[in-house]
């Protein structure tokens, strides 16, 4: 399966400002009175999958999407070895273990953390930041842009889950045996069909800078009530479960942004493909309207070091 054959039945078009313009307004038009809360993402190529770094590398280590069991597993290791190193404890004791994870996630570690923003202006500046190979502006490519609705997803305003925020164990289930309980196997399909999202305190100004959140889940599975439909007709076929970790490394299900009038979907995402033609325009709107750039997008050293002489080769 190519990744843009799972997004496209989805996806609106966006040729100009305006059409990204009309997708970020008709998010809040459509679901805003509804009290709904929604983050977002933007990825410079529209045909990338939508994947946590730790799953990227996990897929470029064993040449295939991994599971959950493999996911978790990883984690564990990564979690064990950063306490080895004694690096987690910050200036006021030991951090959680989503609080490790953000740090890691922010100095560049794989994570299951998916970055995301609060600011979907943010998120749109993501999708069109001008990107450069060894001193050269990167040649412009269709864009992707994401809304996800998190609400009753958020942990830090839902009392069932507001307690991970400090746990120093991982707080979600592990991969069940056969053995296991009835009880602990719901709690696993919940957590591999489901999405949730963190608002983490600003420990670093560019979390601030960015309104900067995560989403994160284990890796989807089919089967149950869980499925990934082809397109938007009542009767299309479904993706098999290797398809989908082909195109996400999260529990959630691309939805048309408008079709009918019901109700929100549970986890419910959006997408937009932006033109390559368009995005030099919206990047200067941008630009021009919120005063994006990489200095107040990036407000650190890292990202100067990242960002602020890329017009400099780095190789011969």
């Amino acid at each position: 399966m190519k990744v843009k054959d799972f997004w496209q039945p989805w996806e609106e078009i966006a040729s100009d400002w305006s059409k990204v313009e009309e997708f970020v307004h008709g998010v809040f038009d459509r679901w805003a009175d509804k009290g709904r809360i929604f983050v977002w993402r933007g990825q410079t190529n529209a045909e990338w999958p939508l994947w946590n770094s730790l799953y990227r590398q996990l897929a470029w280590t064993s040449r295939t999407p991994p599971t959950e069991r493999a996911l978790y597993e990883t984690e564990v290791r990564i979690l064990r070895d950063i306490r080895s190193w004694g690096l987690h404890m910050a200036e006021y004791g030991r951090l959680s273990v989503l609080g490790q994870l953000a740090v890691l996630q922010h100095y560049g570690i794989p994570t299951r953390l998916l970055d995301v923003t609060f600011n979907p202006w943010i998120g749109l500046w993501f999708a069109v930041e001008q990107k450069y190979d060894n001193g050269t502006p990167r040649a412009e490519t269709d864009a992707r842009f994401f809304a996800f609705d998190v609400t009753d997803r958020l942990i830090n305003d839902n009392p069932d889950y507001q307690d991970w925020e400090d746990a120093m164990t991982q707080p979600w289930p592990s991969p069940p045996s056969h053995a296991a309980p009835a009880e602990a196997k719901r709690a696993y399909s919940k957590w591999t069909s489901r999405v949730w999202a963190w608002r983490p305190p600003h420990f670093h100004p560019r979390l601030a800078a960015q309104n900067g959140g995560f989403l994160f889940s284990g890796a989807p599975v089919t089967g149950g009530s869980t499925v990934w439909p082809r397109s938007t007709t009542a009767s299309a076929a479904r993706w098999r479960a290797d398809d989908v970790r082909q195109a996400i490394s999260l529990g959630l299900r691309v939805h048309k942004m408008h079709d009918g009038a019901g109700r929100p979907a549970t986890n419910a995402a959006y997408t937009v493909r932006i033109e390559a033609a368009a995005v030099p325009e919206i990047r200067t709107r941008l630009q021009q309207l919120f005063g994006y750039q990489h200095r107040t997008i990036y407000p650190d050293y890292t990202g100067f070091a990242s960002y602020g002489t890329q017009y400099l080769k780095s190789e011969c």
